[in-house]
């Protein structure tokens, strides 16, 4: 078993997986949220994967302001996962029995953590954002705006 790394999350909590492993993985960790508390998961810059391991409760998206009716409340159960793409957000909430859930982020490839998503005309994410490698304004590009 050369090179493979056995760690107890229950014991060790989060995890920089980037000691061991090449991929796209930045942290990995079990988390715990309380009775009734809340916490909001924001993918700006990275992904996220989320996987209920114990407990339950609900997941919401929020509005533009933070609010999202009771309508708008997904059940979160055992074994359920939840998958955040670049841009998305969701707010998790625990019921009276507390939230246990596998926690992974993943890095975007050619995005920086905290790059937040540009925008086309078409209201659209921009692939080819300013700090991507083909987009005109980048100091890499090709002169002329033209796309490799």
């Amino acid at each position: 078993m050369t090179g493979t790394v056995i760690t107890d999350l229950r014991r060790r909590g989060a995890v920089d997986p980037g000691r061991v492993l090449t991929g796209p993985l930045r942290v990995v960790g079990l988390q715990w949220l309380d009775p009734g508390r809340r916490t909001e998961v924001a993918a700006e810059g990275v992904e996220h994967a989320l996987y209920i391991t114990a407990g339950s409760g609900t997941a919401t998206v929020p509005d533009a302001d933070g609010q999202a009716g009771p309508d708008a409340a997904v059940p979160l159960v055992e074994g359920t996962a939840l998958t955040l793409p670049l841009g998305a957000r969701t707010v998790l909430t625990a019921s009276t029995a507390g939230l246990e859930y596998f926690h992974a982020v993943l890095a975007v490839a050619g995005r920086p953590p905290g790059h937040r998503a540009t925008t086309g005309s078409a209201g659209r994410e921009d692939p080819a954002g300013p700090d991507h490698p083909h987009h005109p304004d980048h100091p890499e590009s090709p002169k002329g705006g033209e796309t490799r």
